[in-house]
């Protein structure tokens, strides 16, 4: 009777491959953004364990990333009562913080994050964004730095420094630094347009 249970036991184990494959197909659908078929992937996946709060994560993440902010929230708020602390639970209870315009709260999440040990260039730009939405314009800069010397995309990062110039009314400032980056990249739609407004804007004021 014991051999027949440990038999049974062992058919019900994903092999390898099937691991792989499923690794595969998440890959796949996180690169063309599927985020429908990331979130009937985890549904289906909690329909096995409904327990498993990781999968719970990774849900909360999908619909973030698909806009159902509604959605997200309720999951991350159902991990947060679990206790379940995460490095990427706090970025992700953030930023739908910064959705809701709960910008305390996201900076709070943000901090929560960095402390348990997020060392991405990412959580700085976020926490840097929300330093500049509460005209805490000097935080937001050292934020951005930071994530600059993490290795963030220098474009994201100047293009950000750029509007805390713009905040502050230092128009000049910001030309001097959209100028010369969409002279390399002249198919950013970003820069262009931001550059376009300051010009606009510091010409008024002359």
């Amino acid at each position: 009777i014991l051999l027949h249970i440990v038999v049974a036991l062992a058919g019900c184990q994903s092999t390898p491959s099937q691991e792989k494959l499923k690794h595969d197909n998440i890959t796949r659908m996180e690169k063309v953004k599927n985020y429908d078929g990331l979130i009937r992937h985890y549904k289906s996946e909690l329909e096995k364990n409904a327990q498993d709060l990781e999968v719970k994560e990774k849900l909360a993440h999908a619909y973030f990333q698909k806009g159902d902010i509604e959605s997200a929230n309720f999951y991350v708020q159902y991990l947060r009562k679990k206790g379940f602390k995460t490095a990427s639970l706090y970025q992700l209870e953030g930023q739908v913080s910064d959705a809701n315009n709960k910008t305390e709260n996201a900076i709070d999440a943000y901090l929560s994050s960095i402390q348990s040990g997020n060392r991405s260039g990412h959580i700085h730009v976020l926490l840097g964004v929300s330093y500049a939405k509460l005209g805490k314009y000097d935080a937001a800069y050292e934020e951005l730095n930071r994530a600059r010397l993490r290795g963030y995309d220098d474009l994201a990062v100047k293009n950000n420094i750029a509007m805390i110039y713009m905040a502050k009314n230092e128009y000049g400032k910001a030309i001097e630094i959209l100028a010369p980056a969409l002279k390399n990249n002249p198919s950013n739609r970003v820069l262009k347009s931001n550059l376009a407004i300051a010009l606009m804007r510091d010409q008024q004021i002359e």
